[in-house]
């Protein structure tokens, strides 16, 4: 075995897949956030089609509007599933890839970073529509 893959022992590796483990588990609540953020907008395009929905003489609900929401919000949820495993298996190569380097816990550092930077931009998008 090559002595750059297992600088600092067998500990640090059980640290790094703990980590990469907790870290998916980030992403796949990252990806609940955005689409939480997302159906946020979807609901102020609602809101705005089903005003000009009555405008226009409609009465009750635009049934249109609401199939074509849930149309959205499943083909969201299959590409953010998609995307949470793609981004899953590039944390792990770039964990992987840094602890040789002695970068792993500023790598560590970075994702988490931009992790909790997703959770904070989609609670901010939610507070600005429901608020």
């Amino acid at each position: 075995m090559d002595d750059n893959q297992t600088k600092g022992g067998w500990i640090v590796g059980v640290g790094q897949y703990v980590t990469w483990l907790v870290t998916s588990l980030v992403a796949v609540i990252d990806a609940l956030y955005v689409r939480e953020a997302v159906l946020a907008g979807l609901f102020l395009f609602q809101v705005a089609q089903t005003e000009n929905y009555h405008r226009q003489g409609g009465v009750g609900l635009d049934l249109s509007t609401g199939f074509a929401i849930s149309v959205i919000d499943d083909f969201m949820l299959l590409i953010l599933g998609c995307a949470t495993v793609a981004v899953v298996i590039v944390i792990e190569y770039y964990f992987r890839r840094g602890r040789p380097k002695g970068l792993l816990l500023k790598r560590i550092g970075i994702v988490f970073g931009i992790e909790l930077a997703i959770i904070v931009v989609s609670i901010i998008i939610r507070l600005a529509v429901y608020g």
